[in-house]
């Protein structure tokens, strides 16, 4: 005597039940991983698009700020208005980001780990003059190092190609000019930019107007 299951009229046997429900938790299962992956990766493609354009804005910003140096081979007040030294730069500049209308005294650094920039107005005419206080705004986060770079050459040979040095100091370098100013940005992750930049000549400076 034996007996087996078999379907009835109105449904299914209990195997083929749990059989069902065991398939559709699989089923499930591999849907929600693959969701989770192509949502991950979605993330992480999103967070490489807004670095890559933070990045390429950052990469502008210092371009123009260096376009608009003006006076950096000044021998009054050697320091005061420009200083080249290897992991930060200070200089005046026609092209300002945190105010409107005015020249600013730039200072470009790394502090707690940020790329950090100050402006401060300034006025050839009217250098005690009250004016706005300093500034300071974060151009990007999570940075390692900033490793600046000066490209100087020989005043005295004109064909003179140069070298690169990782600071100037104009009272110790004169007989040579400053050419270039390179900035290698590097990234906790490892990534780095650099961005370089032929120096303006005051003739090159004499008519700028504002891109900010």
């Amino acid at each position: 005597m034996y007996c087996r299951q078999h379907k009835t009229e109105q449904g299914f046997t209990l195997v083929e039940l749990l059989v069902a429900v065991a398939m559709s938790a699989i089923i499930a299962v591999v849907l929600f991983s693959l969701l989770g992956g192509s949502i991950s990766n979605w993330k992480k493609a999103e967070t490489h698009m807004n670095s890559s354009f933070h990045r390429g804005n950052l990469y502008i910003l210092l371009s123009t700020k260096l376009e608009s140096i003006f006076q950096y081979d000044s021998r009054v007040d050697p320091g005061k208005y420009f200083s080249a030294e290897s992991d930060r730069i200070l200089f005046l500049s026609y092209q300002s980001v945190l105010f409107h209308y005015f020249p600013v005294l730039t200072e470009i650094y790394v502090g707690n780990g940020k790329l950090m920039m100050k402006e401060t107005p300034f006025f050839w005419d009217r250098p005690n003059t009250d004016l706005p206080k300093a500034r300071e705004m974060e151009l990007t986060d999570k940075v390692k190092k900033l490793k600046m770079g000066y490209l100087m050459r020989d005043a005295a040979k004109r064909n003179d190609l140069g070298q690169w040095e990782d600071r100037w100091d104009p009272t110790t370098g004169r007989g040579k000019n400053m050419r270039d100013i390179r900035f290698e940005i590097t990234w906790e992750e490892g990534d780095s930019m650099i961005v370089t930049h032929p120096l303006p000549q005051k003739e090159d400076t004499r008519n700028a107007r504002p891109k900010f």
